[in-house]
């Protein structure tokens, strides 16, 4: 599997965000070197300072890989918490036939036996933190260091007012987890069919206005898949499928970890057999008239 397309020039929203990307990443990068056929990839980061050491064991057996090192040290920047610091490992965890991940962080446990004493100057000098660890103390060749002012992560923090988008930055203790949507159920659906922009509104309860949602918009010459608001993507939607009393999309990484989904992501029709072909047409309406729109199947 080729590695995910680096994020270095896309415009996060949020530290969340970014750090969710790049953990995706090194997903990728460690199944790029993993021989087909595994079960289980873990891929292991320990670092104080510039002083660091990457595993990644393939069903218990460790391999080599390339590329980690700078989505890792990213990750460590963007987790930096003012006073606190930030991680010394990162822990990760990977599943065939899943885009999803579990792991867990720690900025307290020692990640090595030995720390080289200028890695420990250089931890507390570009991370500092107000109570350090004890090992981390005891490694350094002098008193600790003053901090020098450090602004990782501070361009999010002008980016909007919005509270809603306000998520947490990346966690630099505690367990970390991603598990990607594989379905929904869809109980009603409505349309808008305004001249130039048409849309379908699969809803999992017409009566519940935060209940699940998913979008599909045409606009012109571009379409638009998105689910629970406005976050989704305009490209990358191989197929849709409508198969009885199921529609199924397609899509690539990229547009699954946009959505939030697997790349098969799969609707369940709780619809009358009616409603299911007033829906059919509603959906050729919109996606019809778009150029590189998804293949439609079953319509």
């Amino acid at each position: 599997m080729a590695a995910r397309r680096s994020g270095k020039n896309r415009h996060w929203r949020t530290r969340h965000d970014e750090g969710h990307a790049l953990r995706l990443e090194i997903g990728e990068l460690a199944r790029a070197a993993a021989e087909p056929g595994w079960t289980r990839l873990e891929v292991r980061r320990a670092q104080v300072g510039p002083h660091a050491r990457t595993t990644l064991t393939r069903d218990g057996r460790e391999i080599a890989a390339e590329g980690l090192d700078e989505p890792f040290q990213r990750l460590r920047e963007l987790s930096y918490q003012a006073d606190s610091g930030t991680w010394f490992t990162c822990e990760l965890a990977f599943s065939p036939g899943s885009q999803g991940y579990t792991g867990r962080v720690d900025s307290s446990a020692p990640p090595f036996e030995d720390v080289p004493a200028p890695a420990a100057l250089a931890e507390l000098t570009t991370f500092p933190r107000t109570e350090s660890p004890g090992w981390l103390l005891a490694a350094l060749p002098t008193a600790a260091p003053i901090g020098i002012p450090t602004t990782y992560g501070e361009h999010y923090d002008w980016w909007t007012d919005d509270d809603s988008d306000r998520r947490p930055p990346p966690p630099i203790h505690g367990d970390v987890a991603y598990v990607p949507a594989t379905t929904m159920t869809c109980r009603d659906f409505g349309r808008s069919d305004e001249r130039r922009q048409r849309a379908v509104f699969l809803l999992e309860s017409a009566d519940d206005a935060e209940a699940g949602h998913l979008l599909v918009m045409g606009h012109e010459q571009a379409y638009w898949v998105a689910r629970h608001g406005m976050r989704g993507t305009d490209e990358g939607v191989r197929s849709i499928t409508l198969d009885g009393a199921a529609l199924r999309f397609e899509l690539t990484p990229e547009a699954a970890d946009a959505l939030g989904t697997e790349t098969t992501f799969e609707v369940r029709l709780e619809l009358p057999p009616e409603t299911i072909a007033e829906l059919r047409t509603a959906l050729g309406a919109v996606l019809g008239p778009v150029a590189r729109a998804p293949e439609l199947i079953g319509f």
